[in-house]
């Protein structure tokens, strides 16, 4: 019987890499609806509204930046007309999942369920607003008073939850915390290689790659979240001693920005801008080193970039901490660094004046996916989790 609604305020049902595609995906026998937003976050435009008749689109107003009161406003209207939504429904469903961010939906969704003895699940995506926290600069007591509304709905909606999912075992443990008889489960974004290999053969872009260059990239959002200054001045090192190049395959907020600093450090560089996933993919595939960088201090320890990294089977350079930082350890896929002693630019040399050795531990990636990070493995627990007899 399909008596679960599926709730993301982003993310594209159409997307195949996407959370909420492959959360429909792995459990569309038992999903009565899907409800999203009809802005595209990533792209800062409207969707192409999906024609399939299980997909509900929510109007929101419009954003150009990351960081804006914008923003705030359009996520404040989803949530709104959510909550006109829900109450319309009437047939009530056995159980709402819930994806995380944004907080103001959760919440309007675990005061729903609380009300009409539905159960809540909750997938934590993002720790919001913690996470924003590096991005704003601000910090001490002044930030505490500022995020304190945002933080309380936040765990509020931790609180209503039956059951907690994470994209990483750090974020389901933060909820956890404020909800500890709550079920649990971490479920990683998930790798399913087959699809990545099938979408790589249809790209039909032209690349050519010397021998003797080493090519860098850094893949996707060109947004707030990342330190980009620290990365170009760090691939500056190799100036003068070694033949690379680095690319940027995706655009976003910062593009002007990193324009301005591949000239200042005189990086050999090119910034791709958005390309379709397949080319995306392709791109990478041809790249020696991957870049997982964010800032420094970030809450992040898993992300889809690096996921991405493993299946076009790169090198991964990476500055996150926890999970990430272990797999990379654990599996020999690449080298951690950071921002105070084992720098990029250090770590950057030691690889490249070693590359025959580390090129070697690209193949280790097959490896990671097969045990942890396959996709088959991660959802199909999904309608197990979702149907209210499942004990986690």
């Amino acid at each position: 019987m399909k008596n679960i609604l599926v709730i993301s305020l982003f993310g594209d049902i159409e997307l195949v890499h996407s959370r909420l595609s492959n959360i429909y995906k792995y459990s569309s026998s038992l999903v009565d609806k899907v409800i999203t937003s009809d802005f595209d976050h990533s792209k800062k435009a409207y969707k192409g509204r999906s024609l399939l008749n299980f997909v509900e689109y929510i109007h929101v107003s419009s954003y150009s930046k990351n960081l804006s009161f914008a923003r705030i406003v359009s996520h404040m209207i989803f949530a709104y007309r959510l909550n006109k939504y829900l109450k319309s429904v009437s047939s009530k469903p056995a159980t709402i999942y819930c994806a995380m961010p944004s907080s103001t939906s959760a919440y309007i969704c675990g005061k729903y369920c609380k009300k009409n003895n539905i159960r809540f699940v909750i997938d934590v995506v993002d720790l919001w607003p913690d996470s924003l926290i590096p991005v704003l600069g601000i910090k001490g007591k002044l930030m505490k008073a500022i995020l304190y509304p945002w933080k309380y709905i936040t765990i509020q909606a931790y609180k209503m939850a039956d059951v907690i999912l994470g994209e990483s075992k750090f974020y389901v443990d933060v909820a956890r915390k404020y909800n500890p008889l709550a079920k649990t489960c971490t479920l990683y974004l998930g790798i399913d290689q087959d699809m990545i290999d099938s979408l790589l053969a249809t790209s039909t872009i032209s690349l050519y790659k010397s021998k003797t260059e080493i090519w860098l990239c850094y893949g996707g959002n060109l947004g707030t979240s990342y330190d980009f200054e620290t990365l170009i001045k760090g691939v500056s090192i190799l100036n003068g001693k070694y033949s690379y190049k680095l690319l940027f395959v995706g655009d976003g907020v910062y593009r002007d920005k990193i324009e301005d600093w591949i000239s200042l450090y005189k990086v050999n560089a090119e910034i791709v801008g958005f390309v379709n996933y397949c080319d995306y993919l392709k791109y990478l595939s041809y790249c020696d080193i991957a870049i997982n960088i964010f800032r420094e201090n970030t809450m992040v320890v898993h992300s889809y970039k690096f996921n991405d990294y493993v299946a076009t089977n790169c090198f991964v350079l990476n500055s996150l901490k926890g999970e990430t930082a272990d797999m990379i350890d654990n599996y020999h896929i690449g080298l951690n660094f950071d921002f105070e002693v084992n720098t990029i630019d250090k770590v950057l040399l030691e690889c490249c004046l070693n590359w025959n050795i580390y090129k070697e531990w690209k193949h280790n990636n097959r490896k990671l996916i097969t045990e942890i990070l396959d996709k088959k493995s991660i959802y199909s627990q999904m309608p197990q989790i979702l149907s209210a007899s499942r004990k986690l």
